[in-house]
């Protein structure tokens, strides 16, 4: 079964926190919007809160974890009343890794931090393609492999790689929540179920 996430954005108006988009009404009551769905990136779920999953590439290659923007810090006490009610009435779908983020946090995080450098093995023929210093290159056919032990007619071979390669869709992420508005005054509400 795969983990999905929902994200819900609240912005610093009047004093307080409102909810953005605006809650719609549904059976007499407000509810909040969701505003992004963000599909199951597991590598953006680990970058965030420090999610794993057990299809993650980085148990074959990395030998540091890596560091999440905010280990997970639950709800907001000061969140807007629209979500506290309906957080309060309705628990289902809120399992795991509940936090929240200002979006200027997601943003100042340091995406281009490497990790250690990545070990494996491939066919001899494509170790050239390999360097210690630079990324995965993009020029290994999809279909070649890459393994963790030593095979007939392999080469170890090493690369490196940063938060921002591993995780891959951070720069749309990003974007995405920066069309909610100025960044500092942006909450986000995420969790995983």
């Amino acid at each position: 079964m795969s983990t999905t996430s929902s994200l819900y954005a609240e912005i610093w108006r009047n004093n307080q926190w409102e909810p953005i988009p605006e809650a719609k009404w549904s059976k007499g009551k407000r509810v909040p919007v969701c505003y992004l769905s963000l599909g199951t990136p597991y590598e953006l779920y680990a970058a965030l809160v420090g999610y794993y999953h057990n299809s993650l590439s980085y148990y074959h290659w990395h030998t540091e974890k890596i560091v999440p923007v905010l280990e997970p810090r639950g709800l907001p006490e000061d969140m807007n009343v629209i979500y506290k009610d309906y957080f309060k009435n309705n628990r289902m779908g809120i399992e795991h890794h509940f936090t929240w983020f200002m979006v200027q946090e997601i943003i100042d995080y340091d995406w281009d931090r490497k990790f250690p450098p990545c070990k494996g093995y491939v066919n001899h023929q494509y170790a050239s393609l390999f360097s210690s210093l630079a990324p995965f290159p993009d020029d290994l056919p999809d279909d070649e492999p890459i393994y963790m032990t030593k095979k007939d007619n392999t080469t170890e071979v090493s690369w490196v790689e940063s938060y921002r390669e591993y995780v891959g869709c951070v720069d749309y992420f990003i974007q995405e929540l920066l069309k909610l508005g100025n960044p500092r005054e942006i909450r986000i509400l995420f969790w995983l179920h």
